[in-house]
């Protein structure tokens, strides 16, 4: 949503906590600042796509993801 994974959401959330208020009332609520949004970039660095994981911790959900990621050759960005 923001162009940045989850734990970079979470990181500014923490430092700006007024940015994401703004940002998830323009996304009516539906954004969750946490690890686990992991954006696909290519060998270039563009986001090609995203992967969401839940299911464990937030830390855990983002090693999972990142290991799927990787493991066809694309660059995990969470």
């Amino acid at each position: 949503m923001l162009g940045i994974g989850g734990t970079a959401q979470r990181d500014r959330a923490e430092a700006q906590a007024y940015f994401i208020a703004a940002a998830g009332a323009a996304y009516e609520g539906k954004l969750i600042p946490v690890p686990g949004g992991i954006l696909v970039r290519n060998d270039s660095g563009e986001v090609i796509g995203a992967v969401g994981v839940t299911g464990d911790t937030s830390e855990n959900d983002l090693e999972a993801g990142s290991v799927g990621i990787k493991s066809v050759g694309l660059t995990a960005d969470g």
